[in-house]
């Protein structure tokens, strides 16, 4: 259900809306539909995400969920009812604006192709490039975290090269290896914890993305940047 969809000057190169709805009985989902990735719109959320940190934005906020060109924003519907709660949500969107994160940095080591990358050689091919390109371009530039999702921990990481730019597969993996680095479409990932998955897994890593007895879980958050970094020449 939607509870209102005003149209919002997003920057002065995007013009675009936002969409507020309920989610389940004591949340409210407001999606910017922007179509691809966004920098200066993430960057938007971010802020308006630290914004609802403060008690008093917000009254009765629960949690919030940062996603890729979304926010979910849990509250306790007793103490304001949802019309008023999305009224609050679509003022402090209005009022929001892109604002950087100065996050951590990483720096990932990897293994290319073979058993640990499985689909190096069809991204190769579908893409025009040879593997030894695809390695080249993929641990060539810097990923920023958009945002956590999917599973525990799991990064939303755009900056992949657009020559790299795959679509998913048609079938799904029903599980792949913990530290896999898989691709598609604009983005990349690396997995925390083993799981299904329907990107192409390019590489592995030794990566401890997740720990729930940490605090906080999640070794990633939205704005970190890192880069991927190949152990072994591929043979």
């Amino acid at each position: 259900m939607i509870l209102f969809e005003p149209t919002l000057a997003t920057s002065k190169a995007v013009d675009t809306s936002v969409r507020i709805s309920l989610a389940g009985t004591d949340g409210l989902l407001l999606d910017v539909s922007c179509g691809p990735y966004d920098k200066a719109l993430q960057q938007r959320l971010w802020a308006l995400n630290n914004t609802l940190r403060d008690p008093q934005s917000f009254p009765g906020l629960i949690e919030t969920v940062p996603g890729v060109n979304n926010l979910l924003v849990i509250y306790d519907p007793r103490k304001i009812p949802p019309d008023a709660a999305a009224q609050v949500l679509s003022d402090l969107w209005v009022s929001s604006s892109p604002t950087p994160i100065k996050g951590k940095h990483f720096v990932i080591d990897m293994i290319y192709g073979g058993e640990h990358g499985m689909d190096l050689d069809y991204v190769a091919e579908q893409t025009g490039l040879t593997p030894r390109d695809v390695i080249a371009l993929h641990s060539s530039v810097t990923y920023t975290v958009a945002a956590l999702g999917s599973m525990p921990g799991f990064p939303y990481l755009v900056g992949l090269p657009p020559a790299l730019e795959v679509p998913r597969r048609q079938i799904p993996r029903t599980l792949i290896p913990k530290g896999s680095v898989v691709i598609a479409g604009e983005q990349a990932s690396v997995f925390p914890c083993p799981g299904p998955c329907g990107w192409h897994v390019i590489g592995h890593a030794d990566f401890d993305g997740f720990d729930s007895q940490a605090m906080p879980p999640a070794l990633l958050s939205p704005g970190d940047t890192l880069v991927f970094r190949s152990k072994a020449q591929l043979k």
